[in-house]
C-alpha cells in the first residue's frame, strides 16, 4: 500500500495465564471488540448488526464507494461478503447475500475446533482458517488474521495466529 512502513515475520507472544494482552498506551473501544469477535462467531457478514449497536469498525469497508471499487458493484450497501464469520461457520458454502440462511451450510470451522479440542486433543489438525482464495474476490475486505492453529500440551490451550497484515493502531488492539 501507499505510505505504508513494514516489517515481515514480527513474532508477539502473550501468555493469558499471566496477564491478558489489551494495550494501555491508549483508549481501547472493548465492547467494540467483544461485539465484532461475537458477530464473527455467529457468522454474520452483515455490518449493519454492528452499526446497530454503535460498533463502526467495518463501516467504511461497507460503503458503496467502497464495495465499487472492490468490484463488489452487486453487494447491498454493508453487505461484506463472506468475510471471517461466514469462513469460520460455513467455510466452503456457496455465498449469495448478508440475508440468506447458511444454516447447515459449508464447514464449521469452530464447531469442528471444539469437537477436536474436547474429544481429539493431540489431534495436530486443529486449525481455524479465514484465508477461502475462492471467496477473496467477493470479501469487501480480505482476511488479516488468516489462520489460528489451537495445541493442547498438558491440559493448557495454546493458539498461534498468523496475520498476513495488520494496522498498528486498529487491528493489533482488536486482533
Amino acid at each position: 500500500g501507499v505510505g505504508v512502513l513494514s516489517k515481515f515475520g514480527y513474532m508477539m507472544k502473550f501468555n493469558l495465564s499471566e496477564y491478558f494482552p489489551l494495550l494501555t498506551t491508549k483508549k481501547l473501544f472493548v465492547r467494540g471488540i467483544i461485539e465484532e469477535l461475537l458477530w464473527f462467531i455467529r457468522g454474520e457478514t452483515n455490518g449493519n448488526t454492528l452499526l446497530e449497536k454503535n460498533v463502526r469498525i467495518w463501516e467504511a469497508n461497507g460503503t458503496r464507494e467502497f464495495l465499487d471499487n472492490r468490484k463488489l458493484f452487486h453487494r447491498e450497501v454493508n453487505d461484506l461478503g463472506p468475510i471471517y464469520g461466514f469462513q469460520w461457520r460455513h467455510f466452503g458454502a456457496e455465498y449469495t447475500d448478508m440475508h440468506a440462511d447458511y444454516k447447515d451450510k459449508g464447514v464449521d470451522q469452530l464447531k469442528n475446533i471444539i469437537n477436536l479440542i474436547k474429544n481429539d486433543p493431540t489431534c495436530r489438525r486443529i486449525i481455524l482458517c479465514a484465508w477461502n482464495v475462492k471467496d477473496i474476490d467477493q470479501m469487501a475486505l480480505p482476511p488479516c488474521h488468516i489462520l489460528c492453529q489451537f495445541y493442547v500440551f498438558d491440559g493448557k490451550l495454546s493458539c498461534i495466529m498468523y496475520q498476513r497484515s495488520c494496522d498498528l493502531g486498529l487491528g493489533v488492539p482488536f486482533n
